[in-house]
């Protein structure tokens, strides 16, 4: 096999055949391991490759896919490459395989030659070593900064290998043929001094003084602009030489080695320079490329410089007269996009090294300025192309036919002739034969070409050129995924400072300033789009008597945005059509899928959708979901803001809703929603089991989508799912309330339990519950209404209003009653009872309790009766009957040992702790709390932490231990400033009705 790193990675097996390695991150991991080769590389180290410092939480299962996909690449040419390692990989690479390795190698034995003077071995060696760079480093693979050190060690290695290089070709009196190389390295590397010695006295040396003369005024000025420094002493030197003609700059053919008299000037090292050249007779003696005296020893290649070919006839660009400037006018108040100018000058300037034509590629959304970002730049690029500018719009989207590239390349081939009468020979009559024309005409020209709004790659690709020295800008709504080659450069929509910017420039300065509210809400209802910002400025220069509180109010008034904006051939609204009905009228059934895919997607007023979501509202397995959506974001109708997640710019989504309003029926359209809401219950009531084992959350829901419901491997992922879910599952519980299902919402609402148990305090649920019970209610659903109130009795006691827990759990009690489910009905009771605990009624208390683990137990359950015990317990405690409350504790803790569960079991500790505390038995009281933080720890749950060195604190102060005490009231202080989310309510009285397991019933029965 072959591998290669100094350019776009490439692998080849060993028939000399590429193997492809498709996706970005398959290559990003491909290139830390080949950079690593046949050594260890850390899970950790990869991780950072492919996502830099902050991989997602997901990162150790993608890196095992990723691994096995390069695997199954690698694995089939034969032999195992890729070894896994207990830490991590390891990647098999033979001798001879990689690019690298075969660079290091040329390079050690020129430096080796170096040290016996041997400059042929040294001019062949380091050549060898060049032809092996094909471009950057890992050209095309996504490189992270954790690489980034080693990619600069190969580039600074080149470039002391091209040093090394020239030095040895002037050494054998190869100035003149290097000149050109050394001139596109100086050029590359301007304020490189050694490179620009090497260059002034190759020059020099070819007969072309004066030009080494201002070779050193521009390294000068260069240094002194850049760096705000002159030159190093070799090069003033090198000057002062070169003013007065010194004859020691000359070449001699050296017939004798001599060894360098004492007190010889040297020059830098690799450099072969001015004063640092001593002669003796017929021999020369210069500073060596290691920086060492060393003589030139004879050679059958030292010979007489050639003489000096005049400027004209190097340069075939000198004698044309007429080349083409087609690019349009710039936009007048182009405002912002300043890092994309920057990023699009440095990607398309040429460069001397450059092995073939420099391409970037602007995507975006319609209207997101793509062309006038394209143009702007271009013009400031002008000046970098003598051989002309090329614009042409494709109509690859919009009004008007699109560009054929057939015609198109006749007329660039005319455009591009060296008069304006034409080329002067027949243009061939087949597309392939013209895309060959027209690259010779545009070989060593710089030309910039400009193609904007390209349709897709077919278009494209004969009309790009072959050489280097020529760039090409491209836009379009598409991604071009498929395009070859080409840096992609996606346009976002404007931050708020450009939009603003860019409003004072349509309206002035002073009027945005003045009417600064409404100006808001204008850039609020442009949603960053710079089309209808422009639209919006139309309109107040026609206007300039009108508020901008007049605009505002149009573009909020209530038959929409979309027909608001819009002004002359300005519009908003055609903008978005003709991407739409590109792929609505498309005879490729996938495109016409994606169009669908819109339209429903329009359907969901939420914060985006997970991809299985976007799977369930479309009715699609999720792999062909996948490819749907990726064609939506491809043209720009859809984003894609992190994997797996979809949502609409808020204009696309305006128009994808007038769409759906407009071309899906009214049952399509409820089907599909009904679709997602059913997979969103089946989805939270897999997460709330997942969390909550064993307490279900409601009444089973037995309905959904075969095989749609996500797993998650363990409680933390499903409450990370939560978390991320949760702004769209508000919206659910809202948009069931109004769907052919109402009993979703509060299914859905009962769900959040799982939710809950961790983030009570956060009064989601809360709202939630809240309103499921106005629709329950509505509807006259009274199962409904009792589940939900038999959750706000628990959601209540969790806030610690007692009261209206108390409220809430009799309501619902005759029902649970009624209904002959002893295991509900246990479950209340035991709520009731914390409630009546809360509300200092220990009796009623200890009455509940009792009487709920009696009907626990005459049910049957198979779940464990710890949460009902406990709940004994705080009653016991609230009675004042300590010992009895000991008692209970020690049992529930011996179940929840038994369960494996931790966080139960540091529950459990905490509670059995504060009342030994409370019993005056400080010794037990701590070695229980200090176990129960162990714990807390070990899960890494910082809110518990927090909560049982509040106890800790508790207790020391109970014993009179105030310094202690306040160490650990300190340190929870510490531990909730640094815990991301709000802090947990801290425990207050006797603290024992402070803990998760008492404020959810986390203990796996059937209180909660």
């Amino acid at each position: 096999m072959r591998f290669g790193l100094l350019g776009p990675l490439t692998v080849h097996d060993a028939d000399d055949r590429p193997l492809a390695v498709p996706t970005p991150k398959s290559r990003a991991l491909l290139a830390a391991l080949l950079l690593e080769p046949n050594r260890l590389v850390s899970r950790e180290r990869l991780a950072a490759a492919l996502w830099g410092e902050g991989p997602p939480a997901t990162a150790a299962a993608a890196l095992s896919n990723y691994v096995s996909q390069l695997r199954r690449t690698l694995s089939a040419t034969g032999g195992e490459r890729l070894v896994a390692v207990p830490t991590g990989y390891r990647l098999l690479v033979h001798v001879g395989e990689l690019d690298t390795e075969r660079f290091t190698l040329l390079l050690a034995e020129a430096k080796s030659a170096q040290t016996r003077q041997d400059w042929v071995s040294v001019s062949r060696l380091t050549q060898a070593a060049e032809r092996l760079w094909r471009g950057a480093p890992l050209a095309d693979a996504p490189v992270s900064e954790t690489l980034r050190p080693q990619i600069t060690h190969y580039e600074q290695a080149r470039v002391q290998a091209r040093e090394w290089h020239f030095a040895a070709e002037l050494r054998l009196g190869h100035h003149h043929e290097i000149v050109p190389e050394v001139s596109r390295w100086t050029a590359r590397y301007p304020l490189h001094e050694a490179f620009c010695a090497q260059l002034i006295l190759a020059l020099f040396r070819s007969g072309r003084q004066a030009e080494a003369l201002l070779a050193f005024e521009r390294v000068r000025r260069d240094l002194a602009e850049e760096l705000g420094t002159d030159p190093g002493r070799a090069l003033r030197d090198l000057h002062r030489s070169l003013l007065v003609d010194d004859p020691a700059l000359r070449w001699t053919a050296p017939t004798v080695s001599t060894t360098a008299p004492a007190g010889a000037t040297t020059a830098p090292a690799g450099a072969t320079t001015g004063p640092a050249v001593t002669t003796t007779g017929p021999a020369v003696t210069t500073t060596g490329p290691a920086g060492a005296g060393a003589s030139a020893p004879a050679s059958d290649d030292a010979r007489v410089p050639d003489a000096h070919l005049p400027d004209a006839a190097a340069d075939p660009r000198a004698v044309r007269t007429w080349a083409p400037s087609q690019l349009p006018a710039d936009v007048p108040d182009f405002t912002g996009r300043d890092a994309e100018v920057r990023t699009l000058v440095e990607l398309l300037t040429p460069r001397p090294d450059d092995q073939g034509p420099r391409m970037a590629v602007v995507t975006g959304m319609s209207g997101v300025g793509k062309t006038a970002l394209a143009v702007h730049t271009a013009r400031l690029l002008r000046d970098r192309f003598p051989g002309g500018q090329i614009f042409t719009d494709l109509h690859g989207f919009g009004l008007g036919t699109r560009q054929d590239p057939h015609d198109l390349l006749g007329r660039f081939v005319s455009d591009l002739s060296d008069t304006p009468a034409g080329p002067g020979l027949p243009i061939p009559g087949d597309t392939d034969g013209r895309a060959a024309l027209l690259r010779t005409c545009l070989t060593d020209r710089g030309v910039l070409m400009v193609l904007d709004n390209a349709h897709d790659v077919e278009q494209l690709l004969p009309l790009l050129p072959g050489s280097a020295g020529c760039s090409v800008l491209i836009t379009s709504r598409n991604a071009l995924p498929d395009l070859p080659i080409g840096a992609r450069l996606p346009l976002e929509p404007l931050d708020e400072g450009d939009q603003r910017a860019m409003l004072s420039a349509f309206c002035g300065a002073d009027r945005v300033l003045a009417e600064s509210g409404d100006a808001t809400r204008i850039l609020a209802a442009c949603a960053g789009l710079p089309l209808a910002l422009r639209i919006v400025g139309a309109k107040a220069r026609v206007r300039p008597s009108w508020p901008l509180r007049t605009i505002a109010e149009q573009l909020e008034a209530g038959d929409g945005r979309l027909r608001a904006l819009s002004a002359g051939s300005l519009s908003v609204h055609t903008s978005f059509a003709s991407s739409y009905r590109m792929l609505r009228d498309s005879r490729e059934r996938h495109e016409r899928d994606a169009a669908r895919a819109f339209r429903l997607l329009s359907l969901w007023r939420g914060d985006g959708l997970s991809l299985d979501a976007c799977a369930a509202l479309l009715d699609l397995p999720a792999r062909r979901t996948a490819e749907v959506l990726g064609l939506l974001g491809d043209v720009h109708l859809l984003q894609n803001p992190e994997p797996g997640r979809y949502r609409f710019h808020d204009l696309v989504g305006e128009y994808a809703a007038e769409r759906s309003a407009a071309e899906e029926s009214g049952p399509a359209r409820r089907a599909a929603l009904l679709r997602l809401l059913t997979w969103y219950t089946v989805a939270t009531e897999a997460a709330s089991a997942t969390i909550a084992p064993g307490m279900p959350a409601g009444p089973r829901f037995g309905e959904g989508p075969a095989g749609r419901a996500p797993r998650f491997h363990d409680a933390a992922a499903a409450l990370a799912w939560f978390v991320q879910e949760l702004p769209d599952l508000r919206e659910a519980v809202q948009a069931a309330a109004l769907s052919p299902r109402p009993d979703l919402a509060w299914r859905l609402a009962l769900n959040l339990f799982g939710y809950a148990t961790t983030y009570w305090w956060t009064g989601v649920w809360d709202t939630c519950l809240r309103s499921a019970l106005a629709t329950a209610r509505a509807h006259d659903d009274h199962e409904g209404q009792a589940w939900v109130l038999f959750r706000l009795g628990v959601a209540h006691r969790m806030a610690h209003r007692h009261d209206a827990s108390l409220a809430s759990l009799l309501e619902c009690l005759p029902h649970f009653e009624a209904s002959g489910d002893l295991e509900c009905r246990a479950g209340v009771y035991s709520n009731l009872s914390r409630a009546y605990s809360g509300t200092h009624r220990p009796r009623q208390a200890l009455d509940h309790a009792r009487r709920a683990i009696d009907l626990f137990r005459r049910s049957g359950s198979g779940r464990s009766e710890a949460p009902l015990l406990s709940g004994l317990a705080t009653a016991h405690r609230a009675a004042g009957e300590l010992r009895e409350a000991e008692a209970v504790y020690r049992q529930v803790l011996a179940m929840c040992r038994e369960l494996g569960y931790l966080t139960n079991i540091a529950i459990a500790l905490e509670d059995l702790g504060d009342t030994l505390r409370a019993r005056g038995r400080r010794a037990e009281a701590l070695d229980a709390l200090t176990e129960a933080l162990a714990l807390r720890r070990r899960v890494g749950d910082t809110g518990g932490a927090t909560d049982t060195l509040t106890a800790i604190g508790r207790a020391h102060a109970h014993f009179g231990e105030t310094a202690a005490a306040q160490a650990c009231f300190d340190e929870a202080e510490e531990l909730r400033g640094k815990d991301q989310s709000p802090p947990r309510r801290a425990g207050t009285g006797g603290g024992s009705d402070q803990s998760p397991l008492r404020r959810a019933g986390t203990g796996g029965g059937s209180e909660a």
